[in-house]
This record gives C-alpha cells, structure tokens and sequence, in this order.
C-alpha cells in the first residue's frame, strides 16, 4: 500500500501538469504512454524472453504512439478540424496495423504469441483512443472535459471496487477477471451517473443534468469493458500485469485500461452536444 502512495504521489501531479499546459502537455504525455503501451504489449506478446522482430517492434511501440503524435500536429496546424481527426487516421493506422499483424500469422513457430492477431487488435485499439486525448483537451473546455473522463473513471473503479468487496457475490466474468462481480459493475455504474453529474456542475461544463446522468452510466459500462479487455489480454498473454513501470499498480495498459475507452466517450459526448 505504501507504494501505491507514493507512485501516486508522483504520477498524479504529472498528470495534472499535462492538463494544465493543456495541448503540449496532453500530446507528450500521450505519446509517451503509446511508446510504454506498445512496449509492454511487444512484451505480453513474447513472455519467454525471446527476441522480437524489428517490424514487429516498432509498429507496436510506435503505432499508437505515432497516431497520437500526428493528431497534435494535425490540430495544432489547423490542417483538419477535431471532430474529424481521431475517425480519419484512427481508421487508416488500424487498417494498416491489423494487416501488418495479419501477415505475421503462422509465421512464429517457437511463440505463436507473437502472432496472435489479438495482439495486434488491442495495439489498433490502444492507438485509437489515445488518439483522441489530444484533439479533446483541444476543445473549448478540453482541459475540465479531460477532468470528467479521469475523475469520473476514477470514481467509477472506487465504487465498483467498494461495492464488490462488501456486496459482491455474482462473478462478472469469472475466467478474466474472478475479481470482479455484478454487483461492483452496477455500482460502478452508479457511481460514474453521480460523479459525472457532480463534475458537471462543479466545472461548469455545460452538460444538462440528463445528458450528464447518461454520459456517466455509459461511462461505467465502457471502463469496465476496457479493464475487462485489458485483463482478457493479459490472460492471453498469460501474465499479471502488463508491465512494471508503476510500483505497486502494473503497467501502463494496467492504469489506463479504463481511461482511454473513455476519452474517446467523453469526446464525441463533448462533439455531439456541440460543448
């Protein structure tokens, strides 16, 4: 626990740095967590040890990494407006992406990890919704909109957590994640419509009190959906954690399970309603 405290003591004030420079700091701090994420994935893929193939690992320690740093660039030069962006490339890098991992398939005879196309396909996904953190902190409110994503997924996680220990008896999905329960999920639900509300109002987002009751229950249905993609990973990989980077948390893919699937809800939440 106590070195829990104290990797979230460092990381915390980071991450409310990158907000603050809002754009510069947002697209750094993506970039380098494509750079991490890409890197621990490359090493879920070969657990053994074994060498990695130059291809291989550039386009999974750079994809996503890539993407996040052409949509800063392509925001910041105006070169194509923000609602647009993460669907334009998103879709080309993960087309591009899934048919790079598609050809290393039956290739790999000593680790057929290192060609599972499941890899490739949560690689595409990481690339995917990192890309949209730059373009949503590029928006009117882009830094209090970065806020509701993170504080909102951070209550979802307490509440579920909470909720499952003392109440949990019915198993979410027992062979990923025997942790988890319905009883967790519901409540995690619950806690993201107040959260989103609360944070909402607090920051004067703009969100009616509807829409932000809506945006925080599909928010507490789409983090627990990635922290159960990220696991159903993991189990293939057949490894703890996804990485060490965190004292006492994992990985990079492990705090941002949840995370970037809702970054990309908030985003297009923020789009659609015209914030």
């Amino acid at each position: 626990m106590r070195i829990r405290i104290i990797s979230a003591a460092v990381g915390v004030p980071l991450v409310l740095l990158a907000i603050w420079l809002e754009l510069p700091g947002i697209a750094v701090l993506t970039v380098a967590a494509g750079i991490i994420g890409g890197f621990e994935l490359d090493r879920m893929m070969r657990p053994d040890g074994s060498r990695a193939g130059a291809i291989r690992m550039v386009s999974l320690m750079m994809g996503p990494a890539t993407l996040a740093a052409v949509a800063a660039w392509m925001v910041v030069d105006g070169r194509i407006e923000g609602d647009l962006l993460p669907i334009t490339i998103a879709v080309i890098f993960a087309l591009a992406l899934l048919l790079r991992g598609t050809a290393t398939l039956g290739r790999s005879s000593s680790n057929r990890k290192a060609s599972d196309w499941v890899f490739w396909v949560f690689a595409a996904y990481v690339g995917l919704t990192l890309a949209h953190a730059p373009v949503l902190v590029n928006l009117n409110t882009g830094r209090e909109l970065i806020l509701l994503a993170i504080l909102t997924t951070f209550a979802i996680d307490s509440t579920a957590l909470f909720v499952g220990v003392s109440l949990g008896r019915h198993k979410l999905a027992p062979k990923i994640s025997p942790k988890k329960s319905w009883e967790g999920a519901v409540g995690g639900v619950v806690g993201g419509v107040i959260a989103a509300i609360v944070i909402d109002a607090a920051f004067d987002i703009q969100f009616s009190l509807l829409a932000a009751g809506i945006l925080g229950a599909v928010l507490g249905v789409v983090g627990v959906m990635g922290d159960l993609y990220e696991s159903w990973i993991k189990r293939r990989a057949e490894v703890k954690d996804s990485g060490t980077l965190i004292p006492g948390h994992g990985g990079i893919l492990d705090r941002l399970d949840s995370v970037i699937p809702n970054l990309t809800v908030v985003y297009w939440a923020a789009v659609w309603s015209g914030i």
